[in-house]
């Protein structure tokens, strides 16, 4: 059934609003059934493919629910192995901030900054590395250089994300009964838009790339 005008328009919201619920719940339960650890890189590596496909089109319920648990069940092992480097690293940056804290002087300055640097990288790198994981077919290793690549060859979405997540963060802060509902899922939506747009830029240069080959390679003398 086919609604117009403001029918269409609140069919719309309703819609996007029951998928967000479903797939919070999704992510929250196969994140439990992974004893969290093992469960939270899968879970939000189906969370991302399975809003790729709604934002390409795809708006059955049913099929996209079917697409989050098979790309779980398929990415469960590969998945964690990023997982489990981020987790690893992360352990040890928290670490290494509480004893740089310690230092004091231009020691301590110099300690401080380079903690700070890295953590920003790090952050990058979480930000944008499950997503890259869902377009492209890479070496684990290569995720995280893709990761802050991405971020410097597209600064624009990068700052848009930064802007995007500090006022996700300042409504969640107000109405923390989102959370439970929305707070994954609505930010994966929100992360999933911003990185369509940047691998839609990506794909137009490369196609632009090959048609200018292409005309090179066919000009004879």
């Amino acid at each position: 059934m086919v609604f117009g005008g403001w029918k269409g328009k609140l069919y719309w919201v309703v819609e996007w609003i029951t998928l967000l619920a479903v797939l919070q719940l999704l992510w929250t339960g196969l994140t439990l059934l992974g004893l969290v650890l093992f469960g939270i890189s899968p879970a939000t590596v189906a969370m991302f493919t399975t809003l790729r496909k709604r934002l390409q089109g795809e708006d059955v319920l049913k099929r996209l629910v079917k697409i989050f648990w098979n790309t779980y069940k398929v990415e469960f092992i590969p998945s964690n192995k990023i997982g489990i480097i981020l987790l690893v690293f992360g352990y040890f940056l928290s670490i290494n901030f509480q004893i740089i804290t310690s230092f004091h002087g231009i020691l301590g300055l110099l300690l401080l900054t380079s903690i700070i640097t890295i953590s920003i990288l790090f952050g990058i790198i979480v930000v944008n590395i499950f997503q890259l994981y869902t377009y492209y077919d890479l070496p684990t290793l290569r995720y995280f250089t893709a990761s802050i690549i991405f971020s410097i060859a597209y600064p624009l979405q990068m700052i848009s994300t930064i802007v995007g997540l500090a006022i996700l963060y300042k409504i969640y802060s107000l109405i923390p009964g989102l959370l439970p509902f929305f707070g994954i899922s609505l930010t994966a939506l929100f992360l999933s838009w911003i990185s369509s747009q940047m691998f839609k830029k990506e794909l137009e240069l490369e196609e632009q790339t090959h048609l200018s080959n292409c005309s090179g390679g066919g000009v004879t003398s």
